[in-house]
């Protein structure tokens, strides 16, 4: 007797696609051309959906706008956490694994639009208490949660984890602003923000 394999739901796998189509596409025009000046009908044509999908789905360009950031918040936050296993696997300690994965968080605010969409847009539109929610789900849970298996390791005991998350996740997000949108300036300037907020991080560990 062979095991029959279970169905596949084809009404969610569109779904699925038409959302990851319109997600990608999305980001494309949201990242050229800002929240405000990327069409609805664009996008759309872009993803090869109707703009009904588009309804149906997010309920508005503001949803769908919501979905994409925090998409990207969450490629971060894995980008982060598959910097720190690395280190792990390769005899590093606890935190030198936390740097790296701070590290990999700045490397990829040297992007332009993606740093616009994420400090400037992304609260500007979406508003305090919806920017905040996504930040608690992503990036400040993760954060949270570093500090948390850094404190188990006997670094930063004395702090309270959340706040700590707050101040040094609002520094970071500091360091990816300073970044210049010149390409010739944007190497130095990386390397400059880095040791800052390495030697912040450093003295907040020998407090």
């Amino acid at each position: 007797m062979t095991d029959t394999p279970p169905k596949r739901d084809g009404r969610k796998e569109n779904a699925s696609n038409t959302q990851a189509a319109l997600q990608l596409a999305a980001l494309r025009w949201f990242s050229a051309q800002g929240y405000e000046k990327a069409p609805v009908g664009s996008i759309c044509a872009d993803a090869n959906v109707t703009v009904g999908a588009l309804y149906h789905h997010y309920g508005d360009k503001k949803g769908l706008f919501a979905a994409v950031v925090e998409q990207v918040d969450a490629q971060l936050v894995q980008q982060a956490a598959n910097a720190q296993t690395a280190v792990i696997n390769g005899g590093g300690t606890p935190w030198q694994a936390f740097l790296a994965s701070i590290n990999t968080v700045l490397q990829a605010g040297a992007n332009a639009p993606m740093r616009r969409l994420m400090l400037v847009e992304a609260p500007a539109v979406l508003g305090a208490q919806v920017w905040g929610e996504i930040r608690q789900r992503q990036g400040l849970g993760a954060m949270r949660a570093s500090i948390g298996a850094l404190q188990t390791n006997g670094i930063w005991q004395d702090h309270d984890a959340e706040r700590l998350a707050r101040i040094i996740l609002g520094a970071l997000y500091g360091a990816m602003d300073s970044l210049p949108a010149e390409e010739a300036n944007l190497s130095a300037a990386l390397v400059d923000a880095r040791r800052c907020l390495v030697a912040m991080l450093e003295g907040l560990r020998l407090d």
